[in-house]
């Protein structure tokens, strides 16, 4: 406990006081007879009259009300309210208005609003809710005049209390409190809880911090969260008609503070509730996030006399007795904080620096030094949770917290700035922290880090600062909590990289944890080290980076500018596994498939060979590269390989694998007679000179064939191979470049060589003599592509005419064909060259006339002598250059 208020006494005899009223530094007192007094209390307690008005009413005065803002009083006697005003102190109390439709009222409530509108302008809306009977009359004033709204509330019983907050009004009855939601006119009755269960007094209540309600009952008070019970906008149409409607709704959570005694009277002056109880008054702190045991401030057990209390003013209360009147002012707060801090009650401590007068500057840094010392007293006490929310309250510095720890800065440089305000913070002894207090404390270390850490990562992007020691020191920090609680947390972190290197590689490889290490060495750029160590866990059994996958995953991740890192690590996992190795270059990766392929190639020429031919045909088949080097060097490694099995096939003549073997050569030479056939981006003149000319002819006619070479692939195909089909085949793919190629082939036939076109081969047995069979073939088959004219004398002699008679006879149709549609081409054409020429004569016999007084329709104008015209076909005519103005409209308008 502690002084918080000081009392100062105003009046010990004078009128019967029968209520109060208060606001800035003054008091008014309604008495019994009628009468209405303002006093004004300075600092130092001393007493001024302002206003006194003897024969206000002829009765007691029962209830008032100030409403400061508009120089407002609102007076209940004789059952009816009367309203005056006190802005003018000569005038005492003069009296505005008293409303019929009041008669009868027993207590009221009034509800303030202030608003400002766009344009600066403040207003003032005042409403009243009246208790007549069983019922609540509402009213709001306008034009100095209590207007009602035709709304009201029935009620069970006479209130003894009313509270208006929001859209709410609390009744308390002598038996319970209820609350009605009157939002949108409409009512939604909430029953709350009874008033008391031994004691027969009357209910009171007020309203606390942030709204909340605050209701006694019995010893207790509770407080109420108003925003349980607001209606919303979404559940308006639920409510119907504007009668009682019974709440099922759970109700809120309760927080009662226990007084010594049964509440009589309450009053709000944050942070503290001032109870009038059966031994005087107390005042408690009321914490809205959680009531504590210890609420009980101070206890003014003087004042056992008091009927009425009323708060005029932050930090100022009237109480009245009888006919005794005190003044009751907070205690300087610089005082107040002293004497909680030595009692160690910072929170309250912190409550009463926010609402004190001084400099927001000195108010802030107090602010942070109480938070530093509720932190560091909360540590030392085991509160670790609760500890670090003061830490981070405090805005305090990261580097201070974290050497609180044992073993969690070590080896790292300390930042350069350090809150002043830390200095002027007692120290306390620090536990030590072992098992069970140490995981917990490193828990709530692990909540501040994160969060400092992102109010630091703000703080470098707004001031742009380039300098990340405090950062470092966090994550690295961080990591090494996070091995001691939670390893799943560890890779994330490392990825932001901005732990310290040393530091956190000695950390990991202390713990074993090869796996983040990898990923510590990757995010700070020491890739030679990460593929190292990846190289030497690799071989280790039951290590997290056994095999070589982690290294294939690495490898495909740095991209071209660290291709000789790549081509040299990749070396062991292509040696130990060249299929999977070969994933390094041919992963389905942006950063793999821009490596730079000649690069590439030369590598696996010179070191691994074997992998050549599969990695082209990725580049070629799968990227589609269309490099002309690329394509040539894949033809000649099929060429090397299907040589190389051609020697290995003839030196083993009977072998286990001649089978295999067979079967492999097959396929490569499929794969390159295919690739030759499709590919168009290889050179065939250069591939030409690699391939042998006694065998592999049909891979020689392809290549011959690119380089328009028909003769020779005719050749090789006729004369050599004797595969008249394939001949035909290929002259029917070239024959739209070159219609004479099907006279070649069988001038070819029927001219055969006397010596074979390449030294080593044979010519074909079937094709040493002309062979009219197949002429006579080719000649009926391609009997409208062979000019009879150019073949005709290269034909036998001896060939008897009747073998030729399907192709003369197709022949001489085709060309009476062709002969009767060119006539009859030519004669549509001479018909519609006849039917235009008739048109336009016809047009040419048209007259018109065009004198001095004809006129443009465009422009309305008469043509001149020297004027230019157009004739439209309805018989307009129009000056050209008013025609090219509407053909320019026309084309603009798309019409």
């Amino acid at each position: 406990m502690h002084q918080a208020y000081q009392i100062h006494s105003i009046l010990k005899q004078g009128v019967h006081i029968e209520s109060i009223a208060g606001y800035d530094n003054n008091v008014i007192l309604g008495t019994r007879s009628g009468q209405l007094i303002m006093y004004s209390v300075d600092e130092n307690g001393a007493v001024d009259m302002l206003m006194f008005n003897k024969n206000f009413s002829k009765k007691a005065i029962t209830q008032m009300e100030v409403i400061a803002e508009e120089n407002l009083l609102f007076v209940l006697t004789d059952a009816m309210i009367h309203v005056c005003d006190i802005s003018r102190k000569e005038n005492n109390f003069t009296f505005i208005h008293n409303s019929q439709f009041t008669k009868g009222c027993s207590l009221f409530t009034k509800d303030v609003k202030t608003t400002k509108s766009t344009t600066g302008e403040t207003a003032t809306v005042i409403r009243v809710c009246c208790a007549i009977k069983r019922r609540l009359q509402f009213f709001y004033w306008k034009l100095n005049l209590l207007a009602s709204p035709d709304f009201s509330i029935d009620l069970k019983d006479i209130p003894k209390a009313l509270c208006w907050v929001e859209d709410l009004i609390c009744v308390g009855y002598k038996d319970e409190y209820v609350i009605y939601n009157i939002k949108y006119n409409k009512t939604e009755k909430h029953d709350l809880i009874v008033t008391s269960s031994s004691y027969s007094i009357d209910p009171c209540m007020c309203l606390l911090k942030n709204n909340m309600l605050g209701v006694s009952k019995d010893e207790y008070l509770v407080a109420i969260d108003p925003n349980e019970y607001l209606i919303k906008k979404d559940d308006k149409s639920k409510v119907q008609g504007s009668v009682d409607v019974a709440s099922t709704d759970t109700k809120p959570t309760l927080k009662p503070m226990a007084w010594s005694s049964p509440l009589l009277a309450l009053a709000w002056d944050a942070p503290f509730v001032v109870g009038r109880v059966t031994n005087g008054l107390e005042i408690r702190y009321f914490e809205s996030n959680g009531i504590s045991k210890d609420t009980l401030v101070q206890s003014i057990p003087e004042l056992n006399k008091t009927k009425h209390l009323v708060r005029s003013a932050p930090g100022t209360i009237f109480a009245a007795a009888i006919s005794e009147l005190w003044c009751i002012r907070l205690v300087d707060i610089s005082v107040q904080r002293h004497q909680l801090l030595q009692q160690k009650k910072f929170g309250l401590a912190i409550e009463l620096t926010h609402i004190s007068d001084e400099p927001d500057a000195l108010k802030s840094d107090i602010i942070r030094q109480i938070h530093m010392r509720s932190a560091k007293e909360l540590f030392a006490l085991k509160q670790f949770s609760s500890a670090m929310t003061e830490f981070a309250k405090a805005s305090a510095d990261p580097y201070d917290v974290i050497r609180l720890f044992p073993n969690l800065l070590h080896d790292q440089a300390k930042p350069t700035t350090k809150d002043s305000f830390d200095a002027t913070v007692p120290t306390f002894p620090m536990p030590q922290l072992e098992d069970k207090d140490l995981e917990n404390a490193i828990l709530a270390l692990i909540e501040f880090l994160a969060l400092a850490r992102q109010k630091e990562v703000v703080k470098l992007r707004d001031t742009k600062s380039s300098s990340k020691s405090l950062l470092s020191i966090i994550d690295t920090t961080l990591l090494k909590c996070y091995l001691q609680t939670n390893d799943s947390l560890i890779a994330p972190l490392l990825r932001l990289n901005q732990c310290h290197l040393e530091e956190s590689e000695k950390t990991l490889k202390k713990h074993d944890k090869m796996s983040e290490l990898i990923i510590l060495y990757q995010t700070n750029g020491k890739h030679r080290k990460a593929l190292e160590l990846l190289q030497a866990q690799a071989i280790k059994e039951g290590s997290s980076l056994y095999g070589h996958e982690r290294t294939i995953r690495y490898l495909q991740q740095l991209g071209s500018s660290h291709l000789q890192l790549i081509l040299e690590f990749s070396d062991w996992v292509l040696k130990a596994d060249p299929e999977q190795g070969l994933r390094i270059y041919t992963e389905d990766f942006i950063e793999v498939e821009n490596l730079p392929r000649a690069s590439v190639l030369d590598f696996l020429l010179t070191r691994h060979k074997l992998l050549v031919i599969p990695y082209l045909e990725h580049v070629i088949n799968v990227w589609h590269d269309n490099n002309t080097f690329l394509h040539n060097v894949l033809i000649k490694q099929y060429l090397e390989k299907v040589q190389q099995l051609m020697k290995e096939l003839e030196k083993e003549e009977e072998c286990e694998d001649k089978t295999e073997k067979m079967e492999t050569l097959n396929k490569y030479r499929t794969k390159l007679y295919n690739l030759l056939k499709i590919s168009y981006n290889y050179s065939p003149d250069v591939v030409l000179k690699d391939f042998p000319t006694n065998t592999m002819l049909e891979e020689r006619a392809l290549i011959l064939g690119r380089l328009k070479k028909h003769e020779k692939v005719l050749a090789i195909y006729i004369q050599i191979l004797g595969n008249v089909k394939k001949a035909a085949e290929y002259c029917e793919a070239h024959y739209e470049d070159d219609q004479d190629i099907f006279f070649a082939l069988l001038k070819t036939i029927l001219s055969p060589l006397n010596q074979p076109p390449y030294e080593g081969v044979e010519l074909h047995k079937d094709f040493l003599q002309p062979n009219h069979d197949v002429v006579v073939d080719l000649l009926n088959k391609y009997a409208i592509r062979i000019d009879p004219c150019k073949i005709w004398p290269f034909l036998p002699k001896d060939m008897p005419l009747h073998r030729l008679q399907n192709y003369l006879d197709t022949v001489l149709r085709t060309q009476m064909a062709e002969s009767h549609h060119l006539e009859m081409k030519k004669a549509l054409l001479t018909a519609e060259i006849s039917r235009v020429e008739g048109l336009i004569r016809d047009q040419q016999n048209i007259s018109f006339e065009i004198n001095e007084f004809s006129v443009c329709p465009e422009c309305r104008k008469r043509f001149t002598n020297q004027s230019v015209f157009v004739r439209y076909p309805n018989g307009d005519v129009v000056h050209l250059s008013c025609h090219d103005k509407r053909v320019m409209a026309s084309n603009l308008f798309g019409n």
